[in-house]
């Protein structure tokens, strides 16, 4: 009996195709470049190269074609794009997943993206418990970038723990392939140099308006300093001075006339917070929230679950 996985349109006959060359088909797709797929993959450019002749001989379509200097995907080849990688990705899932967990013994490896906000207080928490109940799992954490829901639909990460603010990450709703938890509020503050010479106990909106503005600009983000702060509190704010990292706000404060609008979490840095003074936000802002987000294909895994519940039992006791 002739053995067929059949996948959206693409029917691969198992005892005609070599599976290995879906992984090379990934790739491709993704880099539509010969040269940077065979580097992924650690192979020689003639072999990938000869990989990319066997998948047009079977499937009967050059699948890349050049345009100009660049490759593009041919119909064919964009048909395939995302069975192919779910295809992938369910097979990684498989393998990785075991009939029981036990934390004590368990290896495996996770990768999170982290919000710069979550980093006080909750990743030492998280780190912690893991390194004492499953001292052989490993973690990977990763910064926030506005591609996240694209990596987590790709399998690149197993979490993320972010803002509940979809305008970061350029879309208009959450995939349907994603699951979440809504976990803590996140409560933006202004916050100056604790000898600042015009700002006293208070901090009113003229004085913002008046004072230089720092924001942080993650290295994950294309889009400008002003621009994340459109989409994070809907006003109109021009920034004086942008620093890479949220986390670095409440250090170039010192000695400056700046003002930072930061989360309050970070602006209580033990450290930082004894040389900055803090205020509420003078306009009103939209509501923000952590959200834990993952993709459904993990949902059996027990280990992931454990660590899906891990990571919310500590947010919400924090």
């Amino acid at each position: 009996m002739q053995r067929v996985l059949t996948s959206g349109r693409a029917t691969v006959q198992l005892n005609r195709f070599d599976l290995n060359l879906l992984i090379a088909l990934d790739v491709l797709i993704r880099e539509k470049n010969v040269t940077r797929a065979a580097e992924r993959m650690h192979l020689s450019q003639p072999a990938m190269s000869a990989a990319l002749s066997k998948l047009r001989e079977y499937f009967d379509d050059p699948l890349l074609v050049r345009v100009g200097r660049d490759l593009e995907l041919t119909p064919k080849g964009l048909s395939l794009t995302e069975p192919v990688r779910e295809a992938l990705l369910k097979v990684q899932a498989a393998l990785g997943t075991e009939p029981s967990f036990s934390p004590s013994t368990a290896q495996r490896e996770f990768t999170i993206i982290l919000s710069e906000e979550a980093v006080p207080g909750l990743l030492p928490a998280i780190l912690g418990r893991v390194a004492r109940e499953a001292p052989q799992v490993r973690c990977r954490i990763e910064p926030i970038s506005q591609t996240v829901l694209s990596r987590l639909e790709y399998g690149e990460a197993d979490l993320c723990l972010c803002l509940d603010h979809l305008r970061l990450y350029e879309a208009t709703e959450y995939p349907a392939s994603l699951r979440s938890v809504r976990l803590r509020p996140v409560r933006w503050i202004c916050a100056v140099d604790r000898e600042h010479p015009s700002v006293g106990q208070q901090l009113s909106a003229e004085q913002f308006m008046a004072l230089p503005r720092v924001f942080g600009r993650p290295s994950g983000y294309t889009a400008s300093a002003e621009e994340l702060v459109r989409r994070l509190f809907d006003i109109e704010l021009e920034v004086h001075l942008t620093v890479p990292s949220l986390l670095q706000m409440p250090l170039v404060l010192p000695g400056t006339p700046y003002v930072a609008t930061l989360p309050e979490r970070v602006a209580a840095l033990e450290g930082a917070s004894a040389h900055i003074k803090t205020f509420p936000f003078p306009f009103p802002i939209p509501e923000h929230y952590e959200i834990l987000l993952w993709h459904k294909r993990h949902e059996p895994d027990p280990a992931h679950a454990w660590l899906r519940e891990l990571i919310i039992e500590l947010t919400r006791a924090l």
